[in-house]
């Protein structure tokens, strides 16, 4: 017997059509997500496999070479040659290089070619050996034609330092420049430091070196005078002071200045393990033939005035606290450390200072 097949009522519908399309979307759901996670499989594939590539072709390459050294001043002339890069796959020589401190260089000689892996050997030095040589020549050019000039150049070398046979010409050259200029009893027209005075009535040789800050004994020989008589109206050369004294303990040097210009250079003897002070100290007094009494020694040491064995020789110019320059009875000593702290001169070149220098007024320099 055939059952009764009921038309389906229009809920039934409904809900057939909704059970339809439910298993539609589950069914692109589901393809939408094995689509994407076959596209990060893949993308993960292709990564893993890039990175495998690019450590194989590092492990053959070995260690990255070393960077080139930039020519700077400082590894043109450095210490050492420049160490060679590490060979190729060799890690272990690379880590030996990198630790080990750098080589000495060798002694270069002037113009030799540098080997392979080595820095430049620096070029040699310009033949001016000093600060004060590149004004030397010029200078000395001007002596004939322009003396003044020159001894203001020269000074100025001087000054700057000088070294060798240089500094020795130097020193002569403004000896014989000073003895022609402001020493000499004529007065050039383009010295500026030489002076011409015409004596009042009531003039005294003393009072006029006074007025010019130069010892009376200066004003003499400036003037070639035999004896200390002036006479009104009489017209003098003169040289406005002070003069000033810079000692150079390294060089062994004692320089008289006037202004600008050096007049002389003196080798001296200072005092042994660095007892001479430095610093700038006054001319407080002077004496001639001065009698010897050692400070903390015995009265047995005392040498009196004008004695043979007189270790202060014949001047005594005393620059306060016990010290002094003065002159010697051992010539030798002159150039060396010996004293215990004066400045020693040989006796001519004291006996010179002396009439150049006053009283309250010239200073003595002492640098290292």
């Amino acid at each position: 017997m055939r059952a009764d097949v009921r038309p389906a009522t229009g809920r039934q519908a409904r809900r057939g059509r909704n059970r339809e399309r439910d298993g539609r979307m589950t069914t692109l759901g589901r393809v939408i997500v094995t689509v994407l996670v076959i596209a990060v499989l893949v993308s993960l594939t292709v990564l893993a496999a890039h990175l495998l590539q690019t450590s194989e072709e590092k492990g053959k390459a070995g260690p990255p070479a070393a960077p080139p050294v930039a020519k700077t001043p400082a590894s043109i002339a450095g210490p050492g040659p420049v160490a060679a890069a590490p060979k190729e796959g060799s890690a272990a020589e690379a880590g030996k290089t990198a630790s080990a401190p750098p080589a000495k260089a060798p002694a270069e000689e002037p113009g030799k070619a540098a080997k392979p892996g080595e820095a430049a050997p620096p070029p040699p030095p310009p033949m001016s050996a000093s600060p004060g040589d590149a004004k030397t020549e010029e200078a000395m050019a001007m002596v004939r034609d322009r003396p003044f000039e020159a001894q203001k150049r020269l000074s100025e070398a001087l000054r700057a330092g000088l070294a060798g046979a240089q500094a020795g010409q130097v020193r002569e050259a403004l000896r014989g420049l000073a003895d022609k200029l402001q020493l000499s009893d004529r007065r050039a027209p383009d010295d500026t430091y030489s002076k011409a005075y015409e004596v009042a009535s009531g003039d005294s040789l003393i009072a006029i070196g006074q007025r010019f800050l130069i010892p009376y004994e200066l004003v003499m020989k400036l003037n070639r005078m035999s004896s200390t008589s002036i006479a009104a109206g009489q017209t003098l050369k003169l040289i406005q002071g002070p003069i000033h004294v810079e000692i150079l303990k390294g060089r062994k040097d004692l320089q008289v200045w006037l202004d600008k210009v050096c007049l002389r250079v003196y080798p001296v003897a200072i005092g042994a393990d660095n007892k001479t002070p430095e610093g700038t100290f006054v001319v407080k007094n002077k004496l001639k033939d001065p009698p010897y009494q050692p400070q903390h020694k015995p009265k047995s040491e005392f040498r009196a005035s004008g004695a043979p064995d007189n270790p202060l020789g014949s001047r005594w110019i005393d620059i306060g606290n016990h010290y002094g320059i003065h002159g010697t009875i051992d010539p030798t000593s002159i150039g060396r450390d010996v004293s215990e702290g004066c400045i020693r001169m040989h006796n001519k070149d004291v006996e010179e200072l002396y009439d150049m220098v006053v009283t309250g007024a010239s200073k003595v320099i002492i640098r290292p």
